[in-house]
């Protein structure tokens, strides 16, 4: 009986990386391609300046980064939390706990749309952009499964995605 325990435990256990590991990747993917698919579309007409140190975009000629928003044009995409159906921008993640959970999300001016989804925490994100020939964002992000969908302290751990990638608007 014991032996039949162990086995069931273990594929119960293999079970839940496998679906952790899908969440992940699929949330990885989506938020990827949203931001590329902007930063393509847009990056040909718009100049890489520095930041203006607002949490808004107000420049629709520029693309450029304040740490953790990232403005192109006058979409931005920063982390927020949820409250009383409002999203408030999030700039220390140490308010992302177990208790609030954040989110990607981008800000068009007239609407909030979520990318990441509730299986995802985010632990930080940091956004660059560069001209070296062509525009340039380098985003890099650490997540991890969320605390809210009863995953045990282990798998958060084991399954902790640090992730860098580099778009550029297309030629």
């Amino acid at each position: 009986m014991i032996s039949v325990f162990m086995i069931f435990a273990l594929s119960s256990d293999l079970n839940n990386k496998t679906d952790i590991s899908r969440a992940m990747q699929e949330n990885i993917k989506n938020i990827v391609e949203t931001i590329a698919e902007d930063v393509r579309k847009q990056g040909k007409n718009l100049k890489i300046s520095s930041s203006n140190g607002l949490w808004t975009c107000q420049n629709p000629e520029k693309i450029y980064a304040s740490g953790t928003t990232l403005c192109v044009g006058n979409d931005s995409y920063y982390i927020a939390k949820q409250e009383a159906n409002e999203w408030i921008k999030v700039s220390n993640y140490e308010n992302c706990d177990i208790k609030t959970q954040c989110f990607l999300v981008k800000n068009t001016g007239t609407a909030v749309t979520q990318l990441s989804n509730s299986w995802v925490d985010f632990k930080s994100l940091v956004f660059y952009v560069a001209r070296d020939g062509v525009n340039k964002v380098t985003i890099h992000f650490e997540i991890q499964p969320s605390s809210k969908k009863w995953i045990k302290p282990e798998l958060i751990q084991e399954n902790r995605m640090i992730l860098q990638t580099t778009l550029s608007e297309r030629l």
